[in-house]
Order: C-alpha cells, then sequence, then structure tokens
C-alpha cells in the first residue's frame, strides 16, 4: 500500500472523528480522555497506511483499534479512567439497579485483568456501542458464529461471578 496523501488524511479524519470521539466517551465516560483515545487511534490509523477508499474497512479498523486502546487503557494500573463503573454497567447489565452497579466496578477490574480480550472486545462493541453481530464480525474479522460464542460465554462468566457474589454477600 503507498503512503497516504495529507488530503486522504484529511478527509478521514474530518469524516470519522466525530464518530471515534463519541465512542471513546462511551467507554471512557471522559471528554478530555475521550480526545486523547481518539487522537492515538487516528495516530495509528495514519501509521497503518491503510486504503482509506474502502469506508468498511476503515470503519472496521477504527473501532477495532479505538476499543483496544480503550481497554488497555482501562487496565492501565498507573492512571484508572474515570467511567470504569459505567462501562461495567453496560457490559454486564444494562438494567443493572444502584446496588448492582457496586458490583459491577469490581467486575470490572477483574475482567479486565482475567477475562480473555476477544470476549471484552466483543460485549463492549455490543453492549456499549450497539453493534449488531454482523457488524462486530465485521470489526474483529470473525464469523457472526464466533461473534454469538464469545457474547455467550461473557455471559456465562458474569452469571457465574453473580452466583459467587451472592454466596460471599
Amino acid at each position: 500500500m503507498g503512503s497516504l496523501t495529507e488530503d486522504q488524511v484529511k478527509e478521514a479524519y474530518r469524516r470519522y472523528f466525530p464518530i471515534i470521539v463519541r465512542k471513546s466517551g462511551r467507554m471512557l465516560r471522559d471528554a478530555s480522555e475521550a480526545q486523547d483515545l481518539a487522537q492515538e487511534t487516528f495516530l495509528r490509523l495514519w501509521r497503518s497506511r491503510l486504503d482509506l477508499r474502502d469506508t468498511a474497512a476503515t470503519t472496521a479498523w477504527l473501532y477495532k483499534t479505538c476499543t483496544r486502546l480503550a481497554l488497555d487503557r482501562l487496565r492501565s494500573p498507573v492512571k484508572p479512567a474515570a467511567g470504569t463503573a459505567e462501562l461495567a454497567d453496560a457490559i454486564a447489565s444494562p438494567e443493572a439497579n444502584a446496588e448492582e452497579r457496586s458490583h459491577h466496578r469490581a467486575m470490572l477490574q477483574e475482567m479486565l485483568g482475567r477475562f480473555p480480550h476477544d470476549e471484552l472486545e466483543a460485549a463492549v462493541l455490543s453492549r456499549v456501542d450497539g453493534l449488531n453481530h454482523q457488524e462486530i464480525g465485521e470489526v474483529l474479522g470473525i464469523s457472526e458464529r464466533t461473534v454469538r460464542r464469545l457474547l455467550s460465554r461473557i455471559d456465562e462468566r458474569l452469571v457465574g461471578w453473580r452466583a459467587r457474589r451472592e454466596v460471599v454477600a
């Protein structure tokens, strides 16, 4: 692949940056952090030399890269992101009550440390970004069947954790 032209980069930035900032904001729940994450995502896009004429591939690449960067940032012991509780709520249960939310914060930290990265990515793309199975498959480069399997696995893990927490409580 050739070098990206300045016009291609400007057009991609104009077209996709607002989308990636919103996505970053849904995950990090902090406007400044979302801007930083979106900038990092675009810096990586520029370095990738991806063919920006393929909008589906570009969108998928941006979503995957942004999701991975956000999960890495949330994992960071140096500076935990402000929105971990809200992200945990979205992944674990969009209809969580106040009592469940406190458990979700601890669960997110445990998830980030122990759950397979691909399951977390699928859960974020589904429950935070609202993508359907086909869209998630396109972003992650996997089949819809694999997406369903990943989401089913993370749901099974969450059910097990809830049961263990109820026994402990």
